[in-house]
């Protein structure tokens, strides 16, 4: 019998780093499987809010490529700016990222094994590799993406909802950099249930799109239009595809030892389709409940920690990509919910509350907008008269 591991991480980005971190700090034995050799590129738009690392006791700074001081919004042609005076956000480049984070772990790492059955054994875990190698542990955290092998081993998540993305990695003449070097930037209206965007890295700007359910060749064809219009060339780029999965709470993440994190479990923002913040805080919350006995607990911890914002995040989704024009006149230029929007990207306030805010400040919105209009026609009205 192959040695018993008190946990098994399948995968090694946010959440799998994550959770081996804080097993592996409180003395657990722990493994963790990488189906790549390190460090390996990720693809993904790299943003994540900088607070968030303020939870581990080493520093990340020497792989933040940048920090954001604005972010933007587009729609038909109209933009509005958003000021991050803190500048909260970093943005990162997930290699380096995720090999920082797994560097200061204390788990034994295992590069190039993709795992290829994972199966419960009443009181441990088994995990077979694609090469052959079996290992047992208590407990497992598979983290092992959208499509995770374990989830479809254990029988988790099989009715699950992808959305189709593409990012490139862009070189852009210096001139074309500047206008982006530190303004992320969200594009709407340009392909059904989805967004474009164009994310700083230190030399160069990683472009993507996203969609529901988008047709065979759309997401190509439209990065490309709509990158055209903002100079960004991506002749001969490679274009990396991935799949983003979208949490509805109706799907099982755990069985009585295996917890899933992160993408595996589905917890990317519906609204923007960020991930790195949730993987993180996915892979936090199941090594808590492995280390407090309790991984039955792990479910409800995620649903009260993330599902539950999500569940308010899939419903603003939908009203914007049903009534885009109304949602950003009245939400995205709404100065009352700027502050809002800064919390929710900088997590430091909920989807609740930024709910709460936003249409708690729809009437003194709306009022202000009034008489704004009211005083406009009064001010033509005497310059007429005069």
């Amino acid at each position: 019998m192959s040695e018993l591991y008190d946990a098994i991480i399948i995968g090694s980005g946010p959440a799998g780093g994550t959770a081996a971190f804080f097993l592996s700090q409180a003395g657990k034995h722990v493994l963790v499987l990488e189906k790549e050799s390190l460090p390996r590129y990720k693809t993904c738009g790299g943003g994540i809010p900088l607070h968030l690392l303020d939870q581990f006791p080493f520093s990340f700074e020497h792989v933040i490529e940048t920090r954001v001081g604005s972010v933007s919004y587009v729609l038909n042609k109209r933009t509005v700016t958003i000021s991050l005076p803190d500048r909260p956000i970093g943005m990162v480049m997930r290699d380096q990222f995720d090999a920082c984070l797994l560097e200061q772990t204390r788990a034994d790492i295992r590069q190039s094994s993709a795992v290829r059955n994972v199966e419960e054994q009443g009181d441990r875990v088994m995990v077979e590799t694609r090469d052959g190698e079996t290992f047992h542990g208590r407990y497992l955290v598979a983290a092992d993406g959208a499509s995770s092998v374990a989830a479809r081993c254990l029988g988790l998540r099989r009715e699950k909802t992808l959305a189709g993305a593409i990012e490139v990695e862009a070189t852009v003449p210096p001139e074309v950099f500047c206008k982006f070097a530190d303004e992320p930037l969200f594009i709407f209206g340009e392909i059904h249930q989805g967004y474009l965007w164009v994310f700083p890295k230190a030399s160069h700007l990683s472009v993507g799109i996203m969609a529901v359910h988008p047709k065979p060749g759309e997401l190509q064809s439209v990065l490309k239009r709509v990158m055209e219009r903002y100079q960004i060339s991506l002749h001969e780029a490679p274009m990396h595809g991935h799949p983003i999965p979208l949490y509805t709470g109706r799907q099982a993440i755990a069985t009585a030892r295996c917890l899933l994190a992160g993408d595996a479990a589905g917890l990317v923002d519906p609204l923007n389709g960020e991930g790195i913040r949730f993987a993180i805080k996915s892979g936090r919350l199941a090594a808590e409940a492995i280390l407090a006995g309790h991984p039955e607990a792990y479910p409800g911890l995620v649903w009260q920690a993330i599902g539950r914002g999500h569940t308010l995040a899939r419903g603003l989704a939908w009203l914007f990509y049903h009534f885009p024009r109304a949602c950003f006149e009245l939400g995205v230029r709404n100065p009352f919910t700027t502050q809002a929007f800064v919390g929710l990207l900088s997590d430091r306030i909920s989807y609740p509350e930024a709910v709460l805010r936003l249409f708690g400040s729809l009437p003194i919105f709306l009022a202000s907008q009034v008489v704004s209009n009211l005083s406009g026609l009064l001010t033509g009205r005497e310059k007429w008269i005069g």
